[in-house]
């Protein structure tokens, strides 16, 4: 159940991130399989390191991996642009 829920959660963000720009697949999937194996390996290991290191693992599992939840292709064509009418009507406002 563990494994599917992340695999379930990785398909739905193939539904949002890759399927709108047609390309990247596969890769929110690979990040939450990813993160499957790390809190897997966490709950093994993490207890017997440091509280700073604990942290540093957290956010090095979180961050690193990140480009492949969000891939170039989603970035490009779908965030970017965003930001940039975001912007505008931003500075509009102003």
């Amino acid at each position: 159940a563990f494994l599917s829920s992340f695999l379930v959660s990785g398909l739905l963000h193939e539904v949002a991130l890759s399927l709108p720009v047609n390309r990247g697949y596969g890769l929110p999937t690979l990040y939450f399989l990813i993160q499957a194996l790390l809190i897997l390996a966490e709950r093994k290991f993490i207890r017997r390191i440091p509280f700073l290191w604990q942290k540093a693992w957290l956010f090095g599992c979180l961050i690193l991996p990140f480009p492949l939840l969000f891939h170039p292709a989603f970035l490009q064509e779908v965030f970017l642009p965003v930001l940039h009418k975001l912007g505008y009507w931003i500075s509009l406002a102003l």
